[in-house]
């Protein structure tokens, strides 16, 4: 059977590979990736399944499932010409994904699929800075995290559980980690731009650090999370990997203006 070896979640700046480019050793960012880098390379996962949340590269307001799954061969990126960062192309699982969508109608999620993604910063500023192997694949679920109505928090933690029996039961021996990617409080454009709700990002912190997941889904309304930013739905990617996790709590949590970088060990 497949083994859950480790999960990470972090933010994903599209600005931060030139940042710290610009800026080596210097930004306090740069430090907690590497930090996290070191428990995801400690639990040497085979396959990654990435959490992310779309920003209009894949789909739009035509076409946009609240939650879908990669069934690609390879994939590329990033999308997007403002995210100056090297272009990666991606190895997906296709038999994993397509089995994780085979599962998750089972379990009464109707999810989407795609065989062709192009992939932008949500992905692949994380991959940059923790997953230097560029020959582990990755399995990405996006989430509809930016375009109301959001999904509940109750159904993404849910899917998350899913997804976590889904890899118990998979009959690989891969050895399996996820990575959730997104924001707490965060505000584009508009006249909010650049606020930060430190008191939500405490909360959800400190609940992190507890493993107390069931209160986050409990406080983590669509009204609550789109206050501390018009993007901050991001965290459902969170919470979704959350869902898998069981009553895990991890390693470490270590705020960072309107996010966080955090780490779970899965083995003894």
């Amino acid at each position: 059977m497949a083994k859950l070896v480790a999960a990470v979640a972090t933010p994903h700046a599209p600005m931060l590979p030139q940042q710290v480019l610009e800026k080596p050793g210097q930004l306090r960012a740069e430090a907690l990736m590497g930090q996290v880098r070191k428990q995801l390379e400690a639990a040497a996962p085979d396959v990654i399944i990435t959490v992310a949340s779309d920003h209009f590269t894949s789909f739009f307001f035509d076409n946009l499932p609240q939650f879908c799954v990669g069934t690609f061969e390879a994939a590329a990126g990033p999308t997007e010409s403002y995210c100056r960062m090297p272009r990666r192309v991606v190895r997906g699982v296709p038999d994993l994904a397509r089995g994780f969508l085979k599962y998750s109608l089972e379990s009464n999620f109707d999810l989407a699929f795609t065989e062709e993604m192009g992939l932008d910063h949500s992905v692949l500023v994380p991959l940059h800075f923790l997953v230097h192997d560029t020959n582990i694949p990755v399995v990405p679920i996006n989430i509809n995290a930016l375009a109301p109505p959001l999904p509940s928090s109750r159904r993404a933690f849910n899917l998350g559980r899913a997804l976590g029996r889904f890899i118990e039961r998979w009959p690989g021996q891969q050895r399996v980690a996820l990575l959730a990617s997104g924001s707490i409080s965060l505000e584009v454009g508009g006249p909010r731009v650049g606020i930060t709700d430190h008191r939500w990002v405490n909360t959800v912190s400190k609940l992190l650090e507890q493993g107390n997941y069931a209160s986050i889904v409990r406080r983590a309304t669509e009204q609550r999370m789109l206050a501390a930013g018009n993007v901050s739905g991001e965290f459902l990617c969170w919470i979704t990997m959350c869902g898998a996790l069981g009553e895990s709590r991890p390693v470490f949590v270590e705020p960072d203006e309107g996010s966080a970088f955090v780490a779970w060990r899965l083995e003894d």
